[in-house]
């Protein structure tokens, strides 16, 4: 259903107050109580600060980056995934039900500047409360959400405009070329309006500056690494980090994280070495982290393209790939990924130089190729005790395409399919309580404020004039119940032995015949799918 409120019945479109969420409904005697202190405990933890190899809090305890992505609103539809099948504050709830400590939320440039929500991206039934909002006051709604359930989130410029990133194109640089709008100067200029919206958030722990530097065409000069290129990412990034270093005494202080190019990939060298950034741009050491993006179809230096091209092309790039002694990640063995991994990043980690977050990884689990990388990086990551985040929640179709999403876990409804090999991995590498995670009090505090209701066969029609509504006067579905241990075993590493069906992690089968989907997309198949 599109949102037709009355004329003179719309709330302020303006963005909630930080603490206006389910915590405003609190009775006085909830307010006093012991889990209301956790939740406080909790905010009372930031800023966070990079501290050697890891993030610390600002008591000196270590806050492991273990999260996941939420992608949507860098997308043609410019709000997040999920609106259409729960209510906001459930999917919220459910990424701290499955116990990752950060979300990153990416944004588009063209985001910032867009009045309207496009028709079909939220389900104003499930989401009274988002009706009226423009895509920029509900990422801030979002923003809040995730804060309210003790998630912490980085805010990721993915895109300059609202589209997917991958590949070539236009997105493939911080500004938009014969734009005098989107110029390297209105990219800054945005960094800075952003910070200032995000005031008074401590729970917003960093600033990731752009998603995946490469070329804009496969012709095209592509951008470098402080060599004195035209296109030079360590200056652009460099001025963004000394601009927003420079408002900290009123906007707060957050983490600066700046990803290596994503095409070529080099090892963390080029980014340290002469001159490590922190050292050249003038910028505190302790604000800045390192990142980097993995998968299965990506490798080192100027990798192929060829997992994304048919028969013919792949068999040439391949051949070219032998010839040269070159494979991707997604080609090598256990001992080769380690040492190609220590020589990219983790040198760095064992040298306790700066944090480095593996800020996207993630695969098909019906991917014969991706799903034996997907382990072996797991593997890994477990034994360097790497922050990451993996790629994505989401699921369903990708916003304005055609193109299911293969490597979200959730179901179609969105709710956590708990048998989900990739997703029993991943709490592996998640941290025990604290380094990060809320205690148990913080969830059963918010779980009682919050409570779910079901939602009837008929949807109950939205509000528009109740200026006191908030996140928990939506419907939800029960997630989870938040303080219960997580359903369902942990994953088993091939070295540490164990029952042979725990040995290698099960795929998800394929079904030969599928039920009819409830959704236009196509149906997911698998245990906990609908």
């Amino acid at each position: 259903r599109r949102c037709t409120p009355l004329k003179g019945q719309i709330r302020s479109p303006d963005p909630l107050p930080p603490r206006a969420s389910t915590l405003s409904r609190l009775t006085p005697a909830q307010r006093q109580s012991a889990p209301m202190d956790a939740l406080e405990a909790w905010r009372a933890q930031f800023p966070v600060r990079a501290r050697g190899r890891h993030v610390v809090n600002r008591h000196g305890e270590r806050f492991k980056l273990a999260g996941v992505n939420w992608y949507g609103a860098s997308d043609a539809y410019h709000v997040v995934g999920g609106l259409t099948m729960q209510p906001l504050e459930g999917i919220c709830r459910m990424v701290a039900a499955m116990g990752f400590t950060v979300v990153r939320l990416p944004f588009s440039s063209e985001m910032l500047r867009d009045p309207e929500v496009h028709a079909g991206a939220i389900d104003y039934n499930l989401n009274p409360g988002l009706c009226g909002r423009t895509p920029l006051d509900i990422y801030l709604r979002v923003v809040d959400s995730l804060g309210a359930v003790g998630v912490a989130v980085v805010v990721n410029n993915h895109t300059t405009m609202g589209a997917w990133s991958g590949g070539p194109g236009e997105n493939g640089l911080w500004f938009l070329e014969d734009s005098d709008v989107y110029t390297e100067d209105g990219w800054i200029g945005d960094w800075l309006r952003m910070a200032s919206l995000l005031e008074g958030r401590p729970h917003v722990v960093g600033y990731d500056l752009r998603n995946e530097v490469r070329p804009t065409g496969i012709l095209s000069q592509g951008p470098g690494w402080g060599q004195g290129e035209t296109l030079d990412w360590c200056v652009a990034a460099g001025e963004c980090a000394r601009a927003l270093v420079s408002q900290e005494p009123t906007l707060g202080q957050r983490l600066i994280i700046v990803e290596r190019l994503a095409w070529p990939q080099e090892s963390l060298q080029s980014m340290l070495a002469p001159t490590p950034p922190w050292e050249l741009w003038g910028v505190p050491r302790d604000r800045l982290v390192l990142a980097l993006h993995m998968y299965a179809w990506s490798g080192p230096g100027s990798w192929s393209p060829k997992a994304f091209t048919g028969h013919l092309a792949y068999a040439f790039l391949h051949a070219t790939d032998l010839v040269f002694a070159r494979s991707l990640y997604g080609e090598m063995d256990q001992p080769t990924l380690e040492k190609q991994m220590d020589a990219e990043f983790g040198f760095v980690l064992d040298q306790d130089i700066c944090p480095v977050w593996l800020s996207e990884f993630g695969a098909d689990a019906h991917s014969e190729h991706e799903r034996p990388w997907f382990d072996k990086m797991c593997q890994y990551l477990h034994k360097k005790d790497v922050d990451f985040a993996y790629w994505p929640l989401n699921v369903g179709l990708k916003p304005g395409s055609n193109e299911g999403e293969p490597y979200g876990f959730l179901t179609n409804d969105w709710q956590p399919r708990w048998t989900d090999a990739r997703l029993r991995a991943l709490r592996r590498l998640l941290p025990s309580q604290g380094q990060g995670r809320p205690p148990p009090s913080l969830a059963m505090a918010m779980a009682s404020v919050a409570a779910p209701r079901e939602l009837s066969p008929s949807a109950v029609p939205p509000r528009h004039d109740d200026p006191e509504s908030d996140l928990a006067s939506s419907p939800a579905r029960s997630p989870p119940p938040w303080c219960a241990p997580l359903p369902g075993p942990l994953a088993t590493w091939p070295d540490e032995g164990g029952e042979p069906s725990d040995v290698q992690l099960p795929r998800l089968p394929r079904l030969s015949r599928l039920p009819r989907p409830r959704y236009l997309w196509k149906q997911r198949p698998g245990p906990g799918a609908d």
